[in-house]
């Protein structure tokens, strides 16, 4: 569900629901400590980079991964990033020369290190939104606004905060700020037993239970009472059903390979032959006699074994009678996390018992 108290999105928010939206982990560090903070353990906590789902090594990743999904924007995230400030600035600058002036960035930040000298600089380098993540009214809102960012406010909207939402809201009406943004807050497993020690349910799809009826109160509210901010209600099926599935689409559109079939949701479908000799020596004999391009026929991975088109299969099977044959869904992120696998012999000696 993503709801708008009135009509017009911020603009990171219209990239991202395309799936254009390139997520940039700048830092896993940060002083705030928020008891229903959902980060992994692989990033909280930990000075690590991450561009979507894929730990950067080298700045050239970054684009890469921008490059892999078309990206129109990027949302800079943590942790804290001003905690990483300079690094933060790089990449602000090395984005905006790669995809030009018009690829949109809005960086995310608790406000802590949000001065007046921190913000200008942001803004120098191309920054073109901050989002603060912050229930007090605090200097650094004005600040950004007063330096010609745009500026808004994203927060999980939690059951028993509602009067200190109300509270922000007329804040940010009251000094102009462009938006609120209020999310569905979530269970996760780093913050599962903080959330139940508080006495917070789970409802649905990990949600907590009272999160969603609660924001749409607050839209409502601020209907009711005339506010002029923007308020926007967005669900945790809105962020995992439709931008991560259309993220996830685009970037299937650009890295499936001429042998891999395209499944739905985004997913990749792939035949792989499992063999004890060395993968490399069968597919050059494989491309010798079955005269087929090479780039119709690849390498796992790991290294250890060998991908095909289907068209292929009986003919291999010919080849080579003891090859093992698997078919193998996947998710086309850089790390091609596996969904699920199929024995394909398995299936046919069942078949054949069945019919025996």
């Amino acid at each position: 569900m993503y709801i708008d108290f009135y009509k017009g999105i911020p603009k990171g928010c219209e990239i991202c629901l395309k799936g254009a939206k390139l997520v940039l982990f700048i830092t896993g560090l940060c002083k705030k400590n928020c008891y229903y903070c959902p980060l992994s353990e692989e990033k909280r906590g930990k000075d690590v980079i991450y561009a979507n789902e894929l730990l950067i090594r080298n700045d050239l990743e970054i684009l890469l991964e921008g490059k892999a999904i078309n990206a129109e924007g990027t949302g800079i995230t943590g942790g804290d990033p001003l905690l990483r400030l300079n690094r933060t600035l790089k990449y602000i600058k090395m984005l905006k020369d790669f995809f030009g002036k018009n690829h949109h960035i809005h960086l995310y930040t608790n406000g802590m290190y949000a001065n007046s000298e921190v913000i200008l600089n942001l803004k120098k380098v191309g920054l073109d939104e901050i989002r603060f993540h912050t229930m007090n009214e605090i200097k650094s809102i004005e600040l950004a606004k007063d330096i010609g960012l745009s500026v808004g406010v994203e927060i999980p909207a939690i059951p028993n905060e509602e009067d200190r939402i109300k509270k922000l809201a007329l804040y940010l009406n009251k000094i102009g700020v462009e938006f609120l943004n209020i999310n569905q807050l979530e269970f996760s497993s780093t913050n599962f037993l903080q959330l139940k020690e508080r006495g917070f349910e789970i409802e649905g799809n990990n949600a907590v239970k009272g999160s969603e009826d609660l924001a749409i109160k607050i839209i409502k509210w601020a209907e009711d009472e005339g506010l002029e901010l923007k308020i926007h209600y967005c669900s945790i099926s809105k962020k995992d059903g439709v931008q991560y599935k259309m993220r996830i689409v685009r970037r299937r559109n650009n890295v499936i390979r001429l042998y891999e079939e395209a499944l739905e949701d985004g997913l990749i479908g792939k035949f792989v032959l499992e063999t004890k000799e060395n993968p490399h020596y069968i597919r050059k004999k494989l491309i010798k006699e079955l005269k087929i391009k090479p780039n119709m026929i690849g390498i796992s991975r790991d290294g250890k074994n060998i991908e095909i088109s289907r068209n292929l299969i009986n003919e291999v099977k010919k080849l080579i009678p003891n090859v093992k044959i698997k078919y193998i869904k996947e998710l086309p992120t850089a790390i091609r996390e596996k969904i699920e696998e199929i024995n394909i012999q398995k299936n046919e000696e069942e078949q054949q018992f069945h019919q025996d």
